[in-house]
């Protein structure tokens, strides 16, 4: 924690805490270093209403926080899962949840229980979504809206070998084990026929991450400064002189800026070919970016089609 800065002395960190093990050793951990941190502390628990017994396990936090002289605050989402992924939304609807929980009680930090193994398989699904650097990135240990990770650097083994040694009263999440999502495929498929070839492969896969993340600090400190917002046409020589790496970044962010989008690989891919060609790359809802002259410009238009339409 010391080393990646992810509190300071007086901070008030709110723990999320599921009931399952690791954030159930999480927040007994982060109790016994309060007083060495200089830090308060605080539990906040989600009901996403999905289990008949998800009720139960908030009130089983509780119980948990109690014992340890931890104010504790339980909060009940309302997940509507038409047309959208349900883990996505319930990721949502809990970080929100969470966010005003600690703006409510003054907490600055939120510290949640990700473990070295959930950043290889964010890593590993994104490798399988075809994730360029920026994705190889992985979560955070420290976010910038407050969000903290101390157990990041920790294999999920250990920590609940941590939890059943000292009998922490945790809970086993029974969706944790439900093929149908991606995740729990990675975790209990993928991941172990990749460690029966590379017995540290969790770990490869975190110090790639570590270096993605540095290479993107590097390259984001170097690009140029975007146009005022607003401005929807730059020249296409200023940016066939920036370095490819460079070019692309720079792209990302005009384009997110002018229309909230994020052009994924393909699309820049795409703009990348109309410096030196003729047409129009379309980027979804309504946007589109078009070759006119000696630059190019970002337009919007209802009723566009979603696919590249270059000439």
């Amino acid at each position: 924690m010391r080393e990646r800065a992810l509190v300071s002395p007086g901070d008030h960190v709110l723990v999320a805490c599921s009931g399952g093990p690791d954030s159930t050793a999480l927040l007994h951990v982060l109790h016994r270093l309060r007083s060495e941190l200089g830090i308060t502390l605080c539990v906040a628990s989600i009901d996403h209403g999905l289990r008949p017994e998800s009720a139960s396990e908030v009130e089983h936090v509780g119980a948990f926080a109690s014992t340890l002289g931890v104010p504790f605050y339980p909060v009940r989402v309302d997940l509507a899962t038409e047309g959208v992924s349900i883990q996505a939304r319930a990721r949502e609807l809990r970080y929100g949840a969470l966010r005003e929980v600690a703006r409510a009680h003054g907490a600055v930090r939120i510290a949640v229980g990700h473990t070295q193994d959930d950043q290889a398989e964010t890593v590993l699904a994104r490798v399988l979504r075809g994730a360029g650097l920026r994705g190889l990135e992985g979560i955070e240990a420290r976010r910038m809206d407050g969000v903290i990770r101390p157990l990041l650097d920790c294999r999920r083994p250990d920590v609940r070998a941590y939890a059943e040694e000292r009998a922490l009263p945790f809970v086993d999440d029974p969706s944790n084990h439900q093929r149908t999502f991606e995740r729990v495929r990675i975790r209990h498929e993928v991941l172990p026929a990749l460690e029966a070839e590379d017995p540290r492969v969790v770990e490869h896969l975190c110090a790639l991450s570590e270096e993605a993340a540095e290479l993107n600090a590097y390259l984001d400190a170097r690009l140029p400064q975007l146009p005022p917002e607003g401005e929807r046409s730059v020249l296409t020589k200023t940016l066939t002189e920036l370095p490819a790496p460079i070019r692309i970044r720079w792209l990302r962010r005009w384009i997110s800026q002018e229309t909230g989008l994020t052009p994924n690989r393909t699309h820049l891919t795409e703009v990348g070919r109309l410096l030196t060609g003729q047409g129009e790359v379309l980027l979804g809802s309504g946007w589109s970016i078009c070759r006119h002259g000696g630059g190019l410009s970002l337009e919007y238009r209802e009723h566009r089609r979603t696919r590249s339409n270059r000439s």
